[in-house]
Parts: structure tokens; C-alpha cells; sequence
């Protein structure tokens, strides 16, 4: 399977050099990137899940180490559509993490489905939140803010996140983005959870700062987010 899933990854990037060097910039990966586009990427895993083995994802896994960032995010979206039970498909995302290195390779494997709502992958993503690994921790976080930001679990969700003490970059822009997508639905919850002394000053200047980029909110509410704004930077 290995070879075949190198040579349609080659025949997917073939005249994309110059998107490959654009994104090898805004993915900020240190793998080689030769240019298949997530799109494709996604059509490709579609393609192939339905005829791939838990078995087949980890052969390819062992052999991501010196692949490219293409190859290990089509790694990762093999894994989120090949029909395996849940508990399979989280022991292939714990073999997935380590090898990631950019945001993308979080952002674009996770996918909001009702089967990533259930209890055993609440249990999973509080396991990644303690992780040493920058990347690992932000896929907790992604993950909470795609299929837990709800009536029934928003409460659990902030409370989880005070514990958060990983102070990466990429860890820290997570927590921003789930608490402005928190305040859509849960906007003074969400505000007042921000003034709590457990998350840092710049998480929350960042997360006004994604909410004041936002369209979501209405006028009246883009004044309040201001107000707190200009407020939290006077601190």
C-alpha cells in the first residue's frame, strides 16, 4: 500500500511547486512539502478508507518519519474515515501525534462527527491536555472546541481547561480560537470565564482579539468585547 499511496500522492502534486512553497510557509513545517492540496488529500482518504486496515494505517505510520507533511497528514485523514471502532482509531491517532509538527496536520484531522462526541473520546482529548508534546495538547483542545462546545458540556470544557499550563505557541492560539467560538453560544458564560485568574493574560487578549475579528457577534456584543478588551490590557 505504501507505494501506492506515494506515487497518487506525487501524481496529485504534479505542477503544484509553487503552492508547495506557499504553504510550506503558512503550515510552518519542517517536512518537505510537495503541494497536494487538502481538498485532494481528503478525496484521496475518502477513496481509499473503505478498502484500508488499521494494519495498512500503521504500516504507513512506521514509515512517516522521513515522509512528507503530505504524507502524514493523509495518514491522519485515513484515520479519521477508515471504518474501525473508536478505540482502534484512537490507538492510531496516538501513533499519529508524534509525528506531527504543524497546526494543519490538527486542524485538518479533526472533523466534527457525532462518533467524536462520544465519552471515549471526551476521556481521549483530557488525556492529550496532558501531554508534554506542543501539538499533542493542541489536538486535545481542537478536539473539546469541535465536538464538545455545547449545553451539555461547556461547563466541563472550561473547567478542564484551567488545568491547561502548556505555554506553546500553537497550544496557547488553540485556547483562543475555542473561547471565541465559545462566545457565539455561550457569550457572557464564555467572558466570564475569561477573567478567571487561571488563564493568562495573553490567551485572553488573543481571544478578544479573535472575537473582535469575528462577524458572529452583534454590535451590542462587539462593544462589550472592546470594553473588556481595552480593559485586560490596562491590567
Amino acid at each position: 500500500m505504501y507505494d501506492r499511496v506515494k506515487a497518487q500522492l506525487t501524481d496529485l502534486a504534479q505542477g503544484n511547486e509553487t503552492y508547495a512553497a506557499f504553504n510550506k510557509r503558512i503550515v510552518n513545517t519542517k517536512m518537505p512539502v510537495i503541494g497536494v492540496r487538502v481538498p485532494d488529500l481528503r478525496r484521496l482518504a475518502r477513496e481509499l478508507a473503505p478498502s484500508t486496515s488499521a494494519a495498512d494505517i500503521s504500516k504507513l505510520l512506521l514509515k512517516a518519519q522521513n515522509e512528507s507533511f503530505d504524507y502524514v497528514l493523509l495518514c491522519g485523514l485515513l484515520i479519521t474515515h477508515a471504518r474501525l471502532d473508536d478505540q482502534t482509531t484512537i490507538d492510531l491517532a496516538k501513533q499519529y501525534l508524534p509525528h506531527v509538527d504543524s497546526w494543519a496536520h490538527i486542524d485538518v484531522f479533526v472533523e466534527k462527527k457525532r462518533r467524536f462526541a462520544g465519552e471515549v473520546w471526551w476521556d481521549f482529548a483530557l488525556e492529550c491536555l496532558q501531554n508534554e508534546d506542543e501539538f499533542t495538547v493542541r489536538y486535545g483542545v481542537i478536539s473539546l472546541m469541535t465536538n464538545f462546545l455545547d449545553e451539555a458540556h461547556i461547563d466541563q470544557v472550561f473547567a478542564v481547561l484551567r488545568n491547561v499550563k502548556h505555554d506553546g505557541y500553537y497550544v496557547k492560539m488553540a485556547l483562543a480560537w475555542l473561547y471565541a467560538m465559545a462566545a457565539v453560544n455561550f457569550f457572557e458564560l464564555t467572558l466570564a470565564e475569561l477573567e478567571n485568574g487561571q488563564i493568562d493574560a495573553w490567551t485572553r487578549n488573543k481571544s478578544y482579539q479573535k472575537m473582535r475579528e469575528s462577524r458572529r457577534f452583534t454590535p451590542e456584543q462587539q462593544a462589550v468585547i472592546l470594553k473588556k478588551k481595552k480593559a485586560s490590557k490596562l491590567e
